[in-house]
């Protein structure tokens, strides 16, 4: 294929017998009328965009060949959008040989069961000739076949209109939408309008009242309906599916119904337009541009969800939260994801977040879910964000925004620490420890969840778990990050080493139980600039010595960390802890490393910033001195 064919948008092969007169079709579309003498054999033909109808470039492949190159003709074939089998009106050999040859060919070129659209077209039909008898057993045969034009080239009776159908087969297909067997959307395509309407349903009551409808009809076509139109399209469907209207509204059967006569009445330019809109390529699946836009993050920033990603999430839990109990159950919870690709907060990643005493999770936890994936797995909240509607739904009816505007890239960390602050909500604490140092039972406090629930837990686990806490009376979200390390020896990656602050839990009463800490923290974050506090567990067991040099805290005065934090019976399943609040306050404000150092750690959460201030200025005129 040339470079200037790659252009192409459609690619229109014409096949057929020799003497049907496919060169002459085309000649007379070039032309515009009649051309006694043509070649034997056309070059490709490439038509610019601005002289079709569709506004697309076509490229037109006249493949008069011999028999004997059927190889050379299938190699074409392939790279073909749409095919055009010339036949003669005026001979019914041409006709068998549509079954015997061409079609067979076809399916040589794309297997038994394929979705490139065929054409048959009917030349020569200037005369009295008519063979539709012939013609219509071999449509209903192969639902392959899209359609069949009878035309002229010497008359230019519809040989326009040939390639309109066949750009228009590519553009708008039929097969991926309309089951020609059972005369029936598609499972694929009712999937896609099923989601389309859940989308434009914004207050989740299974209806589109004419509000609803307008606002769908603006935002896919950017004019609005008038009532007179409203009314004549809910008759249309109550007419064919009393099911499809209730309450003077559209319900989902009708949404549905409506786009099969749009199909049935050769209208699928309506259903592509509003599929597009909604981000649906021609195989009915999402386009990798809609779901991934591009996104560049340096070095040392991090994701967050944007104002407008906050307010649009925010808004699908009002949604979805159908008895307003401030939690979304099972079903609620599966209603909202139902338009996604995949189950998203599963039983297993639901233990990251909080729920209420029944499992169900709160708002809190819902929106500590985006904050969290957002954070972890920009990929993952792009796709979620795109299959919810984002893109579609959150800028109001008639506008479209992009899944980009749900993201706001954080100010480098550097750029931070030099300015002394920052504006991020969201961040990272690693979790490091040996075996048995009570992680599971540390983290799943800032949940909300006690002894009894870690019971339960079992063997299920989650390495993260999220919250939100304060930080001198503003929220942030604290996501807990358990390092899955056997042994110091083991390796971490740059993700966990690039975390805002570290806590280090030991088992004081196991003499081992330090050696893990002490050891990953020498080898890790010893002389960077992370913040790190040693938190021992299990206080309330009998204290041993630990198998240490020095004990911990002479190791912390040694490393000028924080001294040792408790973590007692009395901070189990308390999300509110001031453990979990220093923890924040020590990644938020990283430049004060050495007041977290000096400050009695008991007293450091209570302290205010001014007063961290002070603090800080008096041990530097103290040093000065």
């Amino acid at each position: 294929m040339s470079d200037e064919e790659t252009l192409a948008d459609v690619r229109i092969v014409l096949i057929g017998d020799e003497g049907c007169g496919k060169t002459s079709l085309v000649m007379s579309l070039l032309e515009d009328e009649w051309v006694d003498a043509v070649p034997r054999r056309l070059d490709r033909v490439l038509i610019p965009a601005d002289v079709t109808p569709e506004n697309v470039t076509t490229s037109i492949v006249d493949l008069s060949i011999k028999e004997e190159e059927d190889s050379w003709l299938i190699s074409e074939i392939r790279q073909a959008n749409v095919i055009c089998v010339v036949y003669s009106v005026t001979d019914d050999t041409t006709v068998e040989r549509i079954q015997e040859k061409w079609l067979p060919l076809i399916r040589q070129a794309f297997g038994e069961y394929h979705e490139t659209p065929i054409i048959l077209v009917g030349n020569k039909s200037d005369g009295t000739a008519n063979n539709t008898d012939k013609i219509l057993p071999i449509m209903e045969a192969n639902t392959e076949v899209e359609t069949c034009v009878e035309c002229s080239a010497r008359t230019m009776k519809n040989v326009s209109e040939i390639f309109y159908y066949a750009q228009k087969a590519v553009i708008y297909p039929t097969r991926p939408l309309y089951d020609a067997d059972t005369k029936q959307l598609t499972d694929r395509a009712k999937k896609a309008l099923i989601r389309v309407f859940k989308i434009c349903d914004r207050d989740n009551d299974g209806y589109l009242s004419d509000t609803e409808l307008n606002d769908f009809q603006k935002l896919c076509f950017g004019i609005p309906l008038t009532s007179t139109a409203l009314e004549d399209v809910k008759r249309a469907v109550a007419d064919g599916c009393p099911d499809g209207v209730a309450s003077d509204a559209l319900m989902l059967a009708g949404f549905l119904y409506l786009h099969l006569l749009f199909i049935e009445r050769g209208r699928h330019e309506t259903t592509w337009a509003v599929l597009r809109k909604f981000g649906y390529e021609t195989s009915l699946k999402l386009a990798e541009e809609y779901l991934y836009p591009r996104i560049t993050i340096p070095v040392g920033c991090s994701t967050e969800l944007s104002p407008e990603g906050v307010q649009f999430v925010s808004a699908l839990f009002e949604k979805y939260d159908e008895d307003k109990d401030g939690c979304l159950s099972p079903s609620e919870l599966q209603n909202l994801f139902s338009v996604c690709s995949a189950p998203v907060i599963t039983k297993d990643n639901i233990l990251a977040l909080e729920t209420n005493q029944r499992g169900w999770l709160t708002y809190n936890g819902y929106m500590a879910y985006w904050n969290m994936t957002t954070l972890i797995n920009l990929t993952q909240t792009f796709e979620q964000l795109a299959y919810l509607g984002f893109p579609v739904g959150r800028s109001g009816p008639g506008r479209a925004g992009n899944t980009l505007d749900s993201i706001r890239v954080t100010r480098e960390r550097k750029k931070d620490l030099e300015n002394h602050g920052t504006d991020r909500k969201v961040f990272q604490c690693l979790v490091v420890g040996a075996k048995d140092a009570g992680k599971t039972v540390f983290m799943q406090s800032l949940a909300g969840r006690g002894m009894s629930d870690v019971a339960q837990i079992g063997r299920r686990h989650s390495p993260f778990v999220i919250n939100r806490v304060k930080v001198k009376e503003e929220s942030k979200y604290l996501l807990l990050r358990e390092v899955d390390v056997l042994s110091p020896q083991d390796a971490l990656g740059s993700g966990e080493t690039s975390a805002d602050v570290v806590a280090f839990l030991y088992d004081v009463s196991n003499p081992d139980s330090f050696a893990f800490c002490a050891t990953v923290y020498q080898k890790y974050f010893y002389r960077t600039k992370t913040p790190c506090v040693m938190i021992a567990t299990k206080v309330e067991r009998e204290e041993v010595d630990q198998r240490w040099e020095i004990p911990p805290e002479e190791f912390c005065k040694q490393f000028e960390l924080p001294k040792p934090i408790k973590f007692s019976s009395s901070n189990i399943g308390q999300s509110n802890s001031p453990i979990f609040e220093q923890l924040a306050m020590m990644a938020v404000y990283p430049h004060l490393r050495r007041v977290f150092y000096l400050s009695d750690s008991n007293l450091l959460s209570k302290i205010t910033f001014g007063a961290a201030i002070v603090a800080l200025a008096g041990f530097l005129v103290l040093k000065n001195l």
